[in-house]
Formats: structure tokens, C-alpha cells, sequence
């Protein structure tokens, strides 16, 4: 059995800040910043909660799929580093906000950046002990305008405010393939309950082209898969210069690492479940693709799940029909 992607959503906070905005109080300039992250613009939250952003983003998600039954949903996860309380979590009010069925399994997961990626593969096996036909929930979602040193010239013009949310079943199909590494280390990158981020740029960069690039070799090599044999690499937005040098060391084009970092920063475990509603709403996600998600982040942690001959219109067919 393997994951199949039904549908997907994402929401963005309200307000849009191009380079200009940190430029005008910070010793920095647009082409500093767009060099060094290759970032233009990213949206910030006005007064828009956690939860605001994961509760729209799932319901753009389930509002593509109209006849849905929601009572097919079992799994709802929500991974984030910025929630609104310690509890409850995200992943329960979200049950409350779209009406779902109280029998089921919610909760909230923090892998920082590697958020979303290790959501699936938690979902993924999550649903082998579910009736056939159930669906799984993921939902990457942070306000990170709030957690951010606004004076810290190195990296407070790096994050943005967003959502991404992705809805999954199981069906049969080609394996599915996971690898994952983490390395307990929180002088790289941090994020307190009263401090904001503090990060070590050098040091991130050279985990992220490393490490992230050593887990897809992993999940490829699981998959008996050379690196030009995935269609899309879906990759966690950070910055443009990582993705660049993952790209150079997998010796693939650009069009195989399709970005939206330009115009939405970094929003942690948000950023993939974005991206992927970007391609999933633009019609690049029909018929077979063989998909690769990464992402890396806080702790420090990496992960890599491979989605081999990826189908989603007869499995949307089947549950709406």
C-alpha cells in the first residue's frame, strides 16, 4: 500500500512585506537579502492566529473535493513550532473548526522544518491500522512574524506566516520510501519559549546541502531509483542558495526543484504543504509523477519520503463518486 494525495490547500498571512520593509530600519538592502536567500517578498500575519491559518488551509483543501465525505478522515496532524498554546493542540481545534467526527486520532508534531515530511510518513502508518478507505489530514502551519528577532539583521527577514495542508489515502500501489536523520543539536538553530529564533547560518547551510542530500540518496537508493527518475523534487523552501547546491550535488535541472521562495520566504513546516498545493492546483501533480518531499530543520533534523509512481485522479474519483 502506498500514500495517494487527494487534495491540497494553503493560506498565507494577510500582509505582504517585500525587502524594502527590513531595508528601511535595518542596515541591509533588497539585493543583500535577495542575494543571500533569494527571497522578495513574505506574507505576515495581521491578527490571524496558528489555528486561522491551518483551519483555512484545510478547508481550501477539503473544498476542492466536492461529495467528500469528511467521516473518511481518521488522522489529522498538524506540524508546527509556532502554535498558539501548548494545548489543545492545533490538530484538535481543527476537528471542532471543519466538524469532523470526534472518532478520531488528532495531534500536534514538532520537527521544525522537517515538520511535514515526517507527518506523512507518521500518517502514512497511521492509516495501515485504519478500515480501508480512511484518509489522513496533514497540515503544516505557522506564524513565524512572531517568533523572530526583528533586529537580528541576519535572518529576521528569512521567515514568513502560511499554511499548507494536504489530504491522503492509502491504495495499491508502488512502496512508499522514508529516511530520516537527526543530530541533537540546538547551538545551529533554536527557537525558545520566551526567545526568538537564534540561528547559526553557516553552520544550517552546511547541515542542510549535507544532510538533506544524504537522505535522498537514502530514499533513492531504497527505491532502486537513479536521481533523474524523479519527476519532482519537492523540497522545503529555506533558502534559494540551499536548493541551488542540492540541486548541483544531485547534477539535475531546475525544472526538477520547482520553488516558491521567492515570494513566500521560509515558513518552516509549512513550506512543502504550500508548495505542493502550488503544483497540485496548476495541474503538475496528474497522472503518474514519482515525487521526492525533504525537508530539514531544528533539532537538528532531516527527512526524505519517496512517493514512487505517484497517482491521484482515479483515487479522487473513487472517494467522490
Amino acid at each position: 500500500m502506498k500514500l495517494s494525495l487527494l487534495s491540497c490547500g494553503q493560506a498565507l498571512g494577510k500582509r505582504v512585506l517585500d525587502n524594502n520593509y527590513f531595508a528601511s530600519y535595518l542596515d541591509t538592502t533588497d539585493q543583500w537579502i535577495r542575494e543571500r536567500s533569494g527571497i522578495v517578498t513574505r506574507y505576515w500575519v495581521e491578527d490571524e492566529s496558528t489555528l486561522d491559518l491551518a483551519a483555512a488551509a484545510a478547508a481550501d483543501c477539503l473544498g476542492k473535493l466536492q461529495g467528500f465525505d469528511r467521516s473518511r478522515i481518521s488522522v489529522v496532524i498538524c506540524a508546527s513550532i509556532s502554535t498558539d498554546e501548548a494545548v489543545p493542540a492545533v490538530s484538535a481545534m481543527l476537528q471542532k473548526e471543519l466538524d469532523l467526527d470526534t472518532d478520531i486520532m488528532t495531534f500536534d508534531l514538532n520537527a521544525a522544518c522537517s515538520g511535514f515530511v515526517y507527518g506523512l510518513e507518521v500518517a502514512r502508518n497511521l492509516l495501515c491500522t485504519r478500515p480501508p478507505g480512511s484518509c489522513a489530514l496533514v497540515v503544516g502551519a505557522e506564524r513565524l512574524s512572531r517568533t523572530i528577532d526583528p533586529n537580528d539583521r541576519s535572518s529576521c527577514f528569512l521567515f514568513g506566516d502560511g499554511a499548507g495542508a494536504s489530504l491522503w489515502t492509502l491504495s495499491a500501489g508502488k512502496e512508499d520510501y522514508f529516511a530520516a536523520k537527526t543530530i541533537g543539536q540546538r547551538d545551529m538553530l533554536s527557537v525558545g519559549h520566551s526567545e526568538p529564533i537564534s540561528m547559526d547560518g553557516r553552520a544550517v547551510f552546511r547541515f542542510a546541502v549535507t544532510e538533506m542530500s544524504e537522505v535522498i540518496r537514502k530514499v533513492l537508493a531504497q527505491a532502486s531509483l537513479p536521481a533523474n527518475a524523479v519527476d519532482l523534487y519537492i523540497l522545503h523552501q529555506a533558502n534559494q542558495r540551499i536548493i541551488d547546491a542540492i540541486m548541483r550535488e544531485l547534477q539535475l535541472p531546475a525544472e526538477r526543484f520547482p520553488t516558491n521562495i521567492e515570494r513566500c520566504g521560509n515558513t518552516s513546516s509549512a513550506s512543502i504543504g504550500i508548495l505542493l498545493d502550488e503544483l497540485f492546483s496548476s495541474g503538475q501533480l496528474d497522472g503518474q509523477k514519482t515525487l521526492c518531499l525533504a525537508g530539514f530543520g531544528g533539532g537538528m533534523s532531516c527527512g526524505a519520503i519517496l512517493l514512487k509512481g505517484h497517482e491521484i485522479a482515479e483515487r479522487i474519483l473513487d472517494l467522490c463518486g
